[in-house]
């Protein structure tokens, strides 16, 4: 794996997570005191390094991080799964830290938000998608 395609990677998940954290932050009371311009950008960093470590658990698991050149139908029902189960902590965890809190347009589940749970699976498995997409066609 070269740093181009990694380059690629991250920009693909930095993206997809920009693009989530701005359309969804009306769902939320933000009460980190952080402008919320910048906390969506933090945000969306922070999800990379989420979606990273996730990346790099099955690297360590398959013994290659060549897995997300050519993932199977397997892998990515693995990565999806596992980026939903991480969501749902990340999520808990801030919440009971009083970080943000809910508008009541939030769906949520097991007081959960919906949006934020389903964000990681689903810009982490369109990212890998996007990725190998663009990796064969350029």
């Amino acid at each position: 794996m070269d740093y181009k395609k990694l380059s690629l990677l991250v920009l693909i998940i930095l993206v997809l997570n920009l693009i989530w954290e701005f359309s969804h932050y009306k769902l939320y009371f933000d009460l980190t005191g952080i402008p919320s311009n910048l906390h969506l950008v933090l945000a969306s960093f922070v999800d990379v390094i989420l979606i990273f470590i996730i990346i790099l658990l099955i690297a360590s698991i398959k013994k290659k991080l060549s897995w997300i050149n050519n993932p199977s139908k397997g892998d990515y029902v693995f990565f999806i799964i596992v980026n939903f189960v991480l969501a749902f902590i990340w999520e808990l965890i801030n919440i009971n830290l009083g970080r943000w809190a809910y508008k009541e347009i939030m769906p949520t589940i097991f007081g959960v938000g919906l949006s934020p749970i389903l964000q990681l699976p689903i810009t982490a498995g369109l990212s890998l998608f996007l990725f190998n997409w663009l990796s064969k066609k350029f």
